[in-house]
């Protein structure tokens, strides 16, 4: 029953995992530029929706501003910063990427400081029982909304015109381009698309375990999610991050606990540290020997 509750809130923060993730997911198939900003969208969408409650405003109402500020960021930033970088190497844009997360840790820091704030309750507190599993109001939402958002999200993908063209322009850059698709714009909707998914992602994450920087290191959880899922499958990615925030949370119940014991009795080692943030590498390095182009991708072949 233990294991059984580890994993219901596993599957609530892997759910937020898994919208952060399709973000990163969307840019790299429209791009082809893995973009290492993602964790900083997450971080500054929570830290503008803690400044506008701290003005005052109901909680709903700052996320959905906040949301609405990521979305614009997203979208100046592809115009202002990366379609100058057009053809640039691949490379310079991802360096560029992490630049722009540098930049929102130096500016979160100077506005709200390096400690952790306490971050305001998004959902109703409390909790429900539901055949000895509890479930506090928090992760309940947050998996509920996040679950809508997700399922929603890739509907708007795959049934929409908008959709449609992002696919085009995913596939084949040349043919979307024949057919009159203005590519450079839809790259800016996957940049404001994945800004936004991020800025929701980092204030769930917040209201779950306090805001501080270091949510920005979301991001590189993000990564092995995307390599599991597949680089450009957004459905892997969903999967990928329901199975690495059960693992998370597994090893952080049952495993971490069992190998401390362990090693007290037989060694002088008292603690292991924080080995649920272990498991994403090595899940990454395992999926990476045994299937480099992840649980949902697809090998590409290249003519010659």
């Amino acid at each position: 029953m233990f294991v059984l509750q580890l994993a219901v809130a596993g599957i609530a923060i892997g759910s937020v995992y898994a919208l952060i993730a399709l973000g990163i997911v969307l840019i790299y198939k429209c791009s082809g530029v893995v973009n290492f900003a993602q964790g900083g969208y997450a971080m500054l969408g929570a830290f503008i929706t803690y400044g506008l409650t701290s003005v005052g405003l109901p909680s709903v109402i700052a996320l959905v501003l906040a949301i609405a500020v990521m979305g614009g960021l997203g979208a100046l930033t592809q115009i202002l910063v990366l379609r100058p970088m057009l053809k640039a190497p691949v490379v310079a844009v991802m360096m560029a990427t992490l630049g722009i997360l540098i930049t929102f840790r130096a500016v979160c820091l100077l506005i709200w400081g390096p400690d952790q704030i306490g971050f305001p309750a998004l959902f109703p507190i409390g909790a429900i029982e539901l055949s000895g599993i509890f479930m506090t109001y928090n992760y309940i939402a947050a998996f509920l909304l996040s679950a809508i958002l997700c399922a929603g999200f890739l509907a708007f993908y795959h049934y929409t015109p908008i959709g449609l063209m992002q696919r085009c322009t995913a596939d084949n850059t040349r043919a979307a381009l024949a057919v009159g698709i203005h590519v450079s714009n839809q790259v800016t909707i996957a940049w404001t698309a994945s800004a936004m998914l991020a800025g929701l992602g980092g204030a769930l994450l917040a209201s779950l375990n306090g805001l501080s920087l270091g949510l920005s290191n979301i991001g590189l959880v993000a990564f092995p999610v995307i390599v599991l899922g597949g680089m450009t499958s957004l459905p892997g990615a969903v999967v990928a991050g329901l199975v690495l925030g059960i693992l998370q949370a597994v090893t952080d119940g049952v495993l971490t606990p069992a190998i401390e014991r362990f090693l007290r009795e037989h060694t002088d080692i008292y603690s292991v540290g924080t080995l649920q943030q272990v498991i994403p590498y090595a899940l990454l390095v395992l999926v990476l020997l045994v299937r480099p182009q992840g649980i949902f991708g697809t090998k590409e072949s290249e003519r010659v």
